[in-house]
């Protein structure tokens, strides 16, 4: 039996969470609870990726309050599914469907938001950054088992999705896929492969745009001849948790909305407020709530909403870098408090 890590912490998801994720970090560096291995997925994955490349938490702060973030955040560019008409009457219909990814859908051309392949383009300050040997790191992505040219056809019980867990080849001997199969009626009958495969040989930052590849979101990733999507497939990753160290820090995080829960059932098959249920089983020794964020960070945090004017989705950045750094830091020091409030009682 491989030696446990003694403290894992979980990032999951939210694009817009990353400065938070800092600030719990930060707080629990604080609390002498420092974690020894990250799992991260979606934006969590990015904020894994920040906590790799800088040495202290001032720096990593910094670097998401820099102009290089700042112009990623403000330079978002949204596809023409912006529209009511598109990503709106698509997301009625999905929510009307309760059937279990009976279509295999088109991840690639249905996307709300352009991202470059190639994330070294707008963050070179990221570029090159290996996955730390201080901080062993584990980010959660899924690898697409169909060609794109099959959408729109019929699924009929097959396995559209695998999950793959990405990280340092040392890191990597630690995990037993057999170990952290996800044996819920939930999963059986979902579009996701039972067992997860392990990859070393995805940099980080790649690994990161992997996991951010959020269906009807972001396009998947085409890398090694393969195309790859988001980490939503096991958004808290409890059981890998559980395999991988002794003590667990999660996210006690609110429900999909509607809309959410219908994308995930669509596309992966399975039920994700089904999944945040069989997570609350599951012990973990800390949990750190966020389940109040959109009305504590009010106006302060990236907000989706509808233009009825243009009559499609529009998406809330700060006008001005002031205000995106004075946002910024409200957002670190969330963090930061929830996590104090949440572990001291």
């Amino acid at each position: 039996m491989k030696e446990k890590f003694k403290r894992a912490v979980l990032f999951s998801g939210g694009g817009t969470r990353l400065m938070i994720y800092l600030g719990m970090f930060a707080a629990l560096e604080e609390l002498d609870m420092k974690p020894d291995i990250l799992i991260a997925s979606c934006g969590g994955a990015f904020a894994a990726n920040v906590i790799n490349a800088f040495p202290d938490n001032n720096s990593r702060k910094k670097y998401l309050k820099s102009e290089e973030y700042f112009r990623f955040v403000s330079g978002t560019v949204l596809t023409m599914h912006k529209k009511l008409t598109q990503i709106g009457l698509f997301s009625f219909k999905k929510i009307l469907d309760k059937r279990s990814a009976p279509f295999i859908e088109d991840v690639f051309g249905r996307y709300l938001v352009e991202m470059p392949q190639d994330l070294s383009e707008v963050f070179p300050s990221l570029k090159n950054i290996q996955f730390s040997k201080e901080i062993p790191t584990v980010i959660i992505g899924s690898e697409i088992l169909f060609d794109p040219k099959e959408a729109g056809q019929e699924r009929n019980g097959r396995k559209l999705y695998r999950k793959i867990i990405l990280t340092d080849q040392k890191t990597a001997e630690k995990i037993d896929p057999e170990k952290i199969i996800i044996g819920t009626e939930n999963f059986t009958n979902s579009a996701v492969e039972k067992l997860p495969v392990i990859k070393t040989d995805i940099p980080l930052l790649e690994s990161t745009r992997i996991s951010v590849s959020d269906m009807f979101y972001v396009k998947p990733v085409y890398l090694q001849g393969k195309y790859f999507a988001g980490g939503a497939i096991d958004l808290i990753p409890a059981e890998l948790a559980h395999h991988l160290a002794d003590e667990i820090i999660i996210e006690k995080k609110q429900a999909y909305s509607s809309v959410e829960e219908a994308f995930v059932r669509a596309v992966l098959g399975f039920s994700g407020n089904e999944r945040l249920l069989e997570i609350e089983k599951l012990s973990v020794d800390f949990q750190i709530d966020t389940t109040d964020i959109k009305q504590d960070l009010e106006g302060h945090y990236l907000k989706k909403g509808i233009n009825w004017g243009k009559f499609e989705i529009d998406f809330s950045f700060p006008k001005t870098y002031e205000q995106f750094a004075k946002d910024m830091e409200m957002q670190w020091q969330y963090g930061y408090d929830q996590t104090m409030k949440s572990i001291r009682g």
